[in-house]
């Protein structure tokens, strides 16, 4: 965790005086962005306001939970099948793995690794066999995302080249850079078509508290051009997770600030945090953005989209599902959410039906 920290620090550090010394990034408040930081060319921004009103053919879904669920428990990746498997454990390596995501196909698993000293890239088969190294690069690779037609993998990467979301092909060739404003760019997710990227961005801006990269989520065409900012809100805007039917993005927002206190401290309380974690969904261009947990007592993060359009969250590392309108609440995880079957950055398989 301190490793995390440590590197956040550093990358947002760097980024600011970046930011500064860039004549391309158009400041806050302005109503065009630049397209990446080697493209210059101006493209439109999404001028969108929160509303209170629910996206568009927001889905609700019947009948029991099933696929395969993918996490990381106290530093391990798992596997969990629908409904009510016991978990399988499917990482042993002393150093820490985390972020995993399935591919297209359900039959392997790319995911991040510290077992070599610094950040890596890392796939295996959706058993645990065969763990490679995809990046093997000495600086910082992480975050990754598979492309929905098996083509891609998205991440972050700190390279000399940009800092930023990179795509490389699946076997881990050819990386390249596709979105490097300056700030913080991770955790990428793709659109059911393969055609775009949303993530997390900065442009190199600070909240008005120490050491806080002001986040929001950013999308780009998979070729690097058209770069779209999608939120602007106080506060953080996280995690970005395209619907399977391309219309909806769900997404983490602190903009809610603590709103409890000072009657009651919710149990992840931070006094440097700037608000309580919501899962809100959006439209894809922008627009409708609602809280969909609403539940100020509680940390609610990592969204992950099923095929049949139910949401996957985390509150507190219990794995809770959802419909894409907020209804529905069923716990994956026992309580406490202490044991195996709890964790963090779920992703959920469900494979074609027929």
């Amino acid at each position: 965790m301190h490793t995390r920290i440590s590197i956040l620090l550093i990358l947002l550090l760097g980024s600011l005086l970046a930011a500064c010394a860039d004549p391309t990034v158009t400041p806050p408040g302005q109503s065009t962005l630049m397209a990446t930081a080697q493209d210059t060319r101006p493209v439109e921004e999404t001028a969108t306001q929160p509303s209170e009103a629910l996206p568009t053919s927001a889905a609700v879904s019947t009948g029991p939970l099933t696929g395969k669920i993918v996490y990381d428990f106290e530093g391990d990746i798992y596997v969990m099948e629908l409904p009510g498997s016991e978990p399988v454990r499917l990482t042993t390596d002393p150093a820490e793995d985390f972020d995993a995501e399935w591919s297209p196909d359900g039959t392997q698993v790319v995911f991040r690794s510290h077992r070599d000293g610094n950040e890596e890239i890392y796939v295996m088969n959706a058993d645990g066999s065969a763990q490679t190294n995809l990046t093997n690069y000495a600086g910082a690779d992480w975050s990754p995302a598979w492309s929905p037609d098996g083509t891609w993998i998205a991440f972050h990467s700190n390279r000399p080249e940009g800092s930023g979301i990179w795509v490389m092909n699946a076997d881990g060739s050819g990386p390249r850079p596709v979105g490097t404003p300056p700030g913080v760019n991770d955790y990428p997710t793709w659109s059911p078509d393969s055609q775009r990227i949303a993530w997390n961005c900065t442009f190199g801006r600070f909240l008005d508290i120490p050491g806080q990269g002001d986040f929001e989520i950013c999308v780009v065409n998979a070729d690097g051009t058209r770069l779209v900012q999608l939120t602007d809100t106080a506060g953080n805007n996280k995690y970005p997770a395209w619907s399977p039917d391309g219309s909806k993005i769900a997404f983490v927002s602190d903009r809610n600030g603590w709103p409890t206190l000072p009657d009651y401290t919710p149990a992840g309380y931070e006094e440097d945090d700037f608000g309580d974690n919501e899962i809100f969904i959006m439209n894809a261009d922008g627009s409708e953005q609602v809280n969909l947990t609403n539940h100020p007592r509680e940390g609610d993060s990592f969204p992950a989209w099923a095929a049949d359009g139910r949401i996957i969250f985390t509150r507190y590392g219990c794995l809770i599902a959802m419909n894409a309108d907020g209804s529905g609440l069923t716990a994956i995880s026992r309580e406490p959410c202490s044991e195996a079957d709890s964790g963090g950055f779920p992703d959920w398989y469900q494979p074609a039906e027929g």
